[in-house]
């Protein structure tokens, strides 16, 4: 029997790793603005969404943009990529871990719930295809 495969899209390391970038820039677009509209709307945020704290809201959405900035200057630098890769992946990972602990302890509104779903499959996304590329890179290259 004859087994044939079709070759990744990827088999370039410079290719792997341009994507593995892109994702990690668009992640840290994504935080920025997420973390910024935190800071400038917390009360309505906050009566919107039915959060609990405009205090906690204020401490998360600065921790977003720290974290963007973060992520951009990683997904800049070659020789940290793949690390960033990572400590970001986990860090995405543990923003899904408490998404649905605020869904299970929170009295959010329907539209706090929509948004906490929402922001957590795209927060589960990105750390999906910063893994895969990551592998993808180490594959290739032995990083």
């Amino acid at each position: 029997m004859t087994t044939i495969t079709a070759p990744l899209t990827d088999t370039d390391p410079t290719s792997a790793a341009q994507r593995l970038r892109t994702v990690l820039s668009v992640n840290a677009a994504t935080s920025f603005v997420a973390g910024v509209v935190g800071l400038i709307a917390t009360d309505r945020l906050v009566d919107e969404l039915g959060l609990q704290s405009a205090g906690w809201t204020r401490l998360v959405s600065a921790g977003l943009v720290l974290f963007a900035i973060d992520v951009a200057l990683g997904a800049r630098s070659s020789r940290h990529l793949v690390r960033t890769a990572l400590v970001t992946s986990v860090l995405d990972l543990a923003w899904v871990v408490a998404t649905v602990v605020v869904l299970a302890t929170v009295d959010l509104t329907g539209a706090g719930q929509v948004v906490a779903v929402g922001m957590g499959v795209a927060v589960l996304d990105f750390a999906a295809l910063q893994l895969w590329f990551r592998s993808r890179v180490t594959q290739r290259t032995g990083a």
